[in-house]
Parts: structure tokens; sequence; C-alpha cells
């Protein structure tokens, strides 16, 4: 206690006498000087060197866990799952425009609601798909095509004078074409009547742009644009077609085929923007963003490959087994990518993996699809077809509601063969899986650690600093 005082008085007189300095350096070093005994300084110096390497090291694995967890915050969990009636398979999946509504062609059809309130199916689906809406579902047997709704309802059927080979249906299902194995195009309005038509050659796809301005023609002699009114517009004359896969950008400016090893972007009039040979193998499916600068193929070569808007590859994913089916969200954020072996991985934007599981057998081709915002997933393998929540994902940022480019109307160009003896509309088998995570669990650290050990890493910096 004496020499406590002893050090107090001498503080005080010090304090007293000594002129007060301008300088605040000069302030620390009188007061270090004069205050603190010399044999203490190193004593102070270390234990400050200490806490500050334990405070460092203590931010640092803060920063680590923090970093490890939103790298891991990407998780698939089970929604559903349906199996298909007797021994058929789903093929050509679709999402409605606002993700509520799942179709799967194939042996037969299913339309499901996300939640099940809605579920038909049994009819055959070689040659059919879903409006964009999710309203109404156009499907073609032998010479025959129909309408339903969205609750399995026929609205109307027309018999033409061939067996159809491909359909299309426009966002809003205002117009419906049909085109049979004569060559002849067949549009019809919402109610059935008869719109226009066209004698073409064999038609192997065909698709309705978004603005329901222009048709899109995959023939067995190369492309031709029509109006609605099935006037031609503009004609690519092949000898041979390879294309194998139509895509719009939202606004309909501009319109990407893929097929065999090439991928070409052409404007809503015909005129040519670019064509790349991209792939050693053959494309076996296509996605797009809906500005058309997220294009996604997936090729017999094991690879997922992403081009910009230009056709310049922007990254390739190797997956080692043939990619099967593709799609992505409509700002290009999520991509989900088939394997024949039965993996489904989800990318994003940058071609990183997310996170990624497998099915029960092999996917089916063209059977891969994303909602628009990115959240729900659907996959088809040769058994069952599957409904998958993606969590931890940040909000897409855009939030108009557009038609995708990806939910253009569909055709399997690989003939599945059709069973004629499944009833007219049965019900299909419900069997729905108990929610459970599947792959990386989702972390529940956010980046708000991230924040706080970066902050208290420059606060320790800048105070060792000084």
């Amino acid at each position: 206690m004496q020499r406590a005082g002893a050090w107090h008085r001498r503080l005080s007189v010090m304090i007293i006498r000594t002129p007060k300095p301008k300088d605040p350096v000069a302030i620390r070093s009188l007061i270090h000087k004069q205050v603190i005994p010399k044999n203490n300084t190193l004593f102070v110096e270390k234990t400050m060197s200490k806490r500050f390497r334990k405070n460092l090291v203590i931010a640092g694995f803060l920063l680590s866990i923090s970093i490890i967890g939103c790298a891991t915050a990407a998780s698939l969990g089970h929604a559903w799952k349906e199996y298909p009636i007797g021994d058929g398979s789903f093929s050509g999946v679709l999402f409605s425009t606002n993700g509520s509504m799942v179709y799967a062609g194939g042996n037969q059809i299913l339309v499901r609601s996300w939640n099940g309130d809605t579920l038909w199916g049994g009819q055959v689906g070689t040659v059919a798909t879903m409006s964009a809406d999710g309203n109404r579902v156009i499907s073609a047997i032998d010479n025959r095509i129909r309408v339903i709704d969205k609750n399995g309802q026929e609205i109307w059927t027309r018999n033409e004078g061939a067996p159809f080979r491909a359909v299309a249906i426009s966002s809003d299902g205002s117009l419906i074409l049909g085109a049979d194995n004569n060559g002849y195009i067949h549009s019809y309005k919402t109610n059935g009547e008869r719109w226009a038509w066209n004698k073409t050659n064999l038609v192997k796809k065909i698709a309705i742009s978004p603005s329901k301005s222009l048709v899109v023609v995959i023939s067995e002699n190369g492309l031709k644009f029509f109006s609605p009114d099935m006037d031609q517009v503009w004609v690519e004359n092949q000898m041979v077609s390879l294309d194998s896969f139509i895509a719009f950008s939202a606004d309909s400016s501009t319109v990407i085929t893929s097929g065999d090893t090439k991928v070409s972007s052409y404007t809503n009039s015909g005129e040519l923007n670019w064509v790349k040979d991209v792939t050693q193998n053959a494309i076996i499916d296509m996605a797009c963003s809906d500005d058309c600068t997220s294009i996604v193929l997936g090729s017999q070569d094991g690879n997922v490959l992403n081009l910009n808007k230009q056709g310049e590859i922007r990254w390739t994913y190797p997956a080692g087994s043939w990619i099967n089916g593709v799609g992505v969200s409509r700002d290009g954020s999520v991509i989900a990518a088939g394997a024949l072996d039965g993996t489904l991985y989800i990318l994003d934007n940058d071609g990183n993996l997310l996170t990624k599981t497998k099915t029960d057998t092999n996917i089916q081709q063209r059977s891969v699809a994303v909602s628009r915002d990115g959240k729900r997933i659907v996959v088809a393998d040769q058994g069952a077809l599957y409904g998958f929540d993606l969590f931890g994902e940040p909000d897409v940022i855009s939030k108009e509601t557009i038609t995708p480019a990806s939910l253009s109307p569909t055709t399997i160009s690989t003939p599945i063969p059709v069973k004629t003896t499944l009833p007219e509309t049965v019900p299909s088998t419900i069997v729905t899986t108990l929610p459970e995570t599947t792959s990386t669990p989702k972390s529940a650290l956010t980046q708000f650690p991230i924040i706080i050990a970066l902050a208290g890493l420059l606060f320790m910096v800048t105070r060792r600093t000084n």
C-alpha cells in the first residue's frame, strides 16, 4: 500500500510539474517513460502480444467456421415421389411459370400440383406438353389431338388425316399446334376452332415464342419460322437438319437451337447471330435462362457446359457420366443436371457444385426441370418422378413474371413404346415420401458471423497498429 501511494504521489508530481505536450505521441511516450518502470515494459508488451494472438486465433476460427457454413448452406429435401402405373416411365418434365404445377410425359402423362392437391394422369404422353400457365395439357395419339384442363377433364378433340408427330401450345393456351406425318402443321384456337394450316417437310420439333408472334419449326430439311397464321417468315434450307432443341429469350428476340455438337443463335427474323461447335459428343439436352445469358447443355461426353449469349463457353463441369437432362432458373443462378448414373447435380451460375443426390435408377433423357425461382427441382428416372426443394439459396432478385425460355413446348424426339391399352383417364398411384434432407445438410450459420469476425480482426489490427 505504501509503494502504491508513492507511485501515486510521483505521478501527481510529474503531471503537475511536466509541461503538457501537444503531440499525442509525446504524451504516450512521456507516460510510458515516467510511469511504467523499465523492468515492467517487457512484461506488458508480452502480455498484450499474447492477448492479441489469442484474439486473432479466435476470430480466425470463427471466420473459418462461418465460411464453411455458408459454403455448405445448400441442401435438397425430398418433397414427394410419384410412380407410373404398371411398367411405364416418365420423361420430358416441365414446371408451370409460377412453379406450382408439374408435368411429365413419356409412356404416360402425370400432372401434379406441388402440394399434391391436383394429381391425375395415365394417358399416353409420347407426343404431349403443358402450357406454361399450367392450365392446359395438349396430347396427341395417332391422328387425334385433344386438349385437357389442369384437372384432367377433356376440353375438345380433333381428328386429322394422319398421325401426329409433334405438338406445341402457347403459354396461355390461346394457340395450339400439331404437326402430322403428311407434313401438315395444324393450328387451333383455345376453343378448338381451326386457325390455319401449312404444308411443309416432316417436322421434328415445334415451339411457340413467349410473345406468341413466332412459331419455330425444326424440320428434316432445316429450320423454319412461321407466323401464327402459318405464313412462312424465314427458312434455312439444308439437306439434313441435326437440330433437336429450341429455346427463346423471354422477350422473344432471340432463338437458340442445338443438336449434334452445335449450338446456334438467331434473331426472331431469322438472321444468324452465331453458330458454335462446342461438344465432342452429341448434345442430349439444353436449357436457357430468360435472357439467354446462361445457355446450359448436357452432352454424351459427360460434361455440363455453360455458354453466354455470344456463344462463348463460360465453364464446363465434368460429371463423368452422360448428362441426360438439364434445367436452369430464370436468372441462371441455379442449374440442375441429371446424369445417366442417377446423380442429380445442383450448380450455381459459375459452375460451382452446391449439392447433389442420387435417384434410384438411371435418369431419363430430357427429364430435369428447375422452377423459375430456383427453389424447386423435378427429375424423372426410369422408375419414378421426384420433387425436391432446394434450401439455402438466396432469393432471385428479379420479381417480374414472364414466360421462361426453358418452358417452350417439347416433344420427345426418341419415340417411346406407346401402350395404347392404358385407360383414357385414370388416377395416378400416389406415393409420397416423408421429407428428408439429402446430401449436404443446411447450415444454421449465416453471413452475420463473418461480418462480426472481420470487424473483430479489423479492430484488433487497427488497435495493434496504434
